[in-house]
């Protein structure tokens, strides 16, 4: 874990505590605090999704958009280990220059994705930074998906194309 790169996507309070069940929210906050322990704290990164609400009104501007602050917020479960706290508006993560940029500074070649949703931005952010040229990785434990079979799904679908699984019990 000492050469490798986390991100920990999406795992922020609107999903763990409306989306999913009181225990696999436990479970995979357990699992993603677990990975997070073993992984170099500067080694960390946190992205969180944005979520824009489309406003009307009846004055001037009759339409316009904001940020729901609240959906946006962190679970406070969550281990922070720094402040690398980055926002996406896409689900690919690697539409974040700042993310870019970083790990180029920081000379990254690999690099684990664990969090929300298997099907969606945990998926679409590790086929993109393989085609970035990073050595990817992902922990079935540490991803919650639409169900078991769809995240099993997923994560066979991720192997044929050269992303490489790590079992939480060998880290």
């Amino acid at each position: 874990m000492h050469d490798k790169h986390l991100i920990v996507l999406d795992i922020q309070e609107y999903y763990t505590n409306n989306k999913l069940s009181v225990v696999s929210s436990q479970k995979l906050i357990d699992s993603v605090n677990y990975i997070i322990s073993k992984t170099i704290s500067n080694n960390v990164t946190y992205i969180k999704s944005v979520h824009k609400l489309l406003n009307l009104s009846l004055s001037y501007p009759f339409i316009y958009v904001t940020y729901d602050s609240s959906a946006m917020r962190l679970d406070n479960r969550l281990n922070l280990v720094n402040n690398h706290i980055l926002t996406k508006e896409k689900t690919n993560t690697f539409s974040v220059k700042e993310l870019n940029n970083f790990l180029e500074q920081k000379n990254v070649n690999e690099i684990i994705i664990i969090g929300l949703l298997a099907e969606q931005c945990v998926y679409k952010s590790l086929i993109a930074g393989r085609k970035l040229g990073y050595n990817m990785y992902v922990v079935p434990e540490a991803i919650i998906g639409k169900s078991e079979k769809s995240k099993e799904k997923v994560i066979k679908k991720l192997t044929k194309k050269g992303i490489k699984i790590i079992n939480i019990n060998t880290i």
